[in-house]
């Protein structure tokens, strides 16, 4: 019976990344968020506004950018790690320095 016990322990992880989820919008403000994606080991936030983006992402300790220059339009996801969950949070494209 270890599937059982397989299942229970996915489950938390699920649940566990739900109720970081809910924290997190909460966090930010429910009415600034659009879509919440949710996996038992992500989450991914995507604001109203996509040019609140950055600001939601470093409330939330994010500042990890990845700029994806080539969709249209361009986007930069932010990411990093909270309670235990890679989070990303998807904002407007970013103007990178160059050096």
């Amino acid at each position: 019976m270890r599937t059982a016990s397989l299942l229970t322990e996915n489950d938390d992880d699920l649940l566990r990344a739900i109720s970081n989820a809910g924290a997190s919008v909460s966090e930010v403000g429910a009415h600034r968020i659009e879509v919440v994606t949710i996996t038992r080991n992500r989450m991914c936030l995507h604001p109203v506004h996509l040019a609140e983006g950055e600001a939601i992402a470093r409330s939330l300790g994010l500042d990890l950018p990845l700029d994806h220059r080539m969709f249209v339009p361009g986007n930069t996801l932010w990411t990093g790690e909270r309670d235990g969950l890679e989070v990303q949070v998807r904002s407007a494209l970013r103007q990178a320095v160059t050096l």
